[in-house]
């Protein structure tokens, strides 16, 4: 009896040790993990605020912002320690927010920036993202890009966009898709030269929507 008592307590004993390394590097393999999407989402977040910077600067036509940004704000809590629960048992949220910058000053552009800038702030936060996350996905879609944006604002998107069409158009599977009323805006971007055909939207006598191919050289 003794033996047998003797027998099962080491063998208790291994799986309580092996249960405790098992532990010990299940901890060490989190934190590592969770060191790592650290590194990766600072990197991406520069990554992307390089991007739309530069993509500001070349688009918007005001002296009023300099450049925006996108910021994320880090919401620590202490969590079970669990599989989710981040490296010391605290679970990560990530809040975003755009800002505009001047100088030294930085502000939020929500409730403080007009229709045209937020959209201009929109496709280019939107460009930024598949620059940076979707290179291999080609597709590109824009709907009514030019909505609120006035003249020289809406000249220069077109000129920054002929831009990333010029750098992806060697890239095979590169497709844009542009739904526009902005002839002006078709034409700024140069598309007799990046398209053969453009396909007008109409409704038929039973007033169902239909798409018709026409020849670019027929546009405008």
């Amino acid at each position: 009896v003794e033996l047998r008592v003797s027998e099962a307590y080491r063998e208790r004993l291994v799986e309580l040790r092996v249960s405790e390394a098992a532990s010990r590097d299940l901890d060490k393999y989190h934190r590592a993990l969770d060191e790592a999407l650290m590194k990766y989402h600072a990197m991406k977040m520069g990554e992307i605020n390089k991007i739309i910077k530069e993509l500001w600067q070349v688009t918007y036509r005001g002296n009023d912002i300099e450049e925006i940004e996108i910021v994320s704000d880090v919401d620590a809590v202490a969590g079970g320690g669990g599989a989710g629960g981040g490296a010391g048992g605290v679970k990560r949220s990530y809040n975003y927010r755009v800002v505009m910058k001047r100088g030294d000053a930085v502000l939020d552009m929500r409730g403080r920036c007009s229709a045209g800038q937020k959209v201009l702030a929109c496709l280019v936060i939107r460009l930024a993202l598949a620059e940076s996350f979707c290179h291999e996905c080609g597709i590109l879609a824009l709907d009514e890009p030019t909505t609120n944006l006035d003249q020289a604002n809406m000249e220069s998107l077109a000129a920054a966009l002929s831009d990333v069409i010029r750098t992806r158009k060697q890239q095979q599977n590169f497709q844009l898709l542009l739904i526009t009323h902005d002839e002006q805006f078709i034409n700024l971007l140069g598309s007799r030269e990046i398209a053969d055909e453009y396909y007008v939207v109409f409704k038929d006598d039973n007033g169902y929507s239909r798409c018709k191919p026409q020849k670019m050289s027929t546009f405008g």
